[in-house]
């Protein structure tokens, strides 16, 4: 295979762009590009035929055993779609165009079903940020009371807490705030136009 048969792309996309990440890929895919490989913000695409492949992303939490993973990934070779790639809790899946769309035109429950997965998701690593947040700030307070008598430890535990408590609550809001913020905008236009009342 030659080099200009492959391409490497680096992009970003937040946890919340899933949509337009599958169509990134698909836009490739129409060109000519299908997905073979996948990392942090890295795909790798083989040229091959311009439609030939259609590609979707899917979310399986870390909490399922092997086997419920290995029975919906055979559920999924049974139906026709390949797992072409997973990077964390994303599997990136591929199936041939002439087999038709992954969605039915009223995939509205399936699209919550996701978006759902993808909110919780995000509240769960943001409450595991703030979990080892609190550890390392318990850390250091002990650390702090326990050589109390030393005025270069206590400055220095005082520099890194103040240090660590700001930066990490800065973090918490620019980052993590609006993606949690976008999911939740979605859940709720999901569920209104299945027509639940809130």
């Amino acid at each position: 295979m030659e080099k200009k048969d492959i391409k490497k792309l680096w992009r970003f996309y937040t946890i919340a762009d899933y949509e337009r990440e599958e169509s990134f890929l698909n836009e490739m895919a129409r060109a000519g590009w299908n997905l073979t490989a996948v990392g942090f913000c890295r795909y790798i695409f083989r040229r091959g035929n311009a439609g030939e492949f259609i590609y979707k992303l899917d979310m399986v939490e870390r909490t399922e055993s092997d086997e419920v993973k290995e029975s919906y990934f055979n559920f999924l070779t049974d139906c026709g779609i390949r797992v072409v790639g997973e990077f964390k809790d994303w599997i990136y899946l591929q199936k041939r165009a002439s087999d038709g769309p992954f969605d039915t035109k009223n995939n509205t429950y399936a699209k919550l079903r996701q978006v759902n997965k993808i909110y919780s998701f995000s509240l769960r690593t943001v409450c595991n940020l703030l979990r080892i947040f609190v550890a390392i700030m318990l850390v250091l307070v002990l650390l702090q009371v326990l050589m109390s008598n030393n005025a270069g430890v206590m400055d220095f535990c005082n520099g890194v807490i103040y240090s660590l408590g700001i930066s990490s609550l800065i973090a918490l809001a620019i980052i993590w705030v609006p993606i949690i913020n976008k999911l939740r905008r979605k859940v709720n236009k999901l569920i209104e136009d299945i027509g639940v009342n809130l």
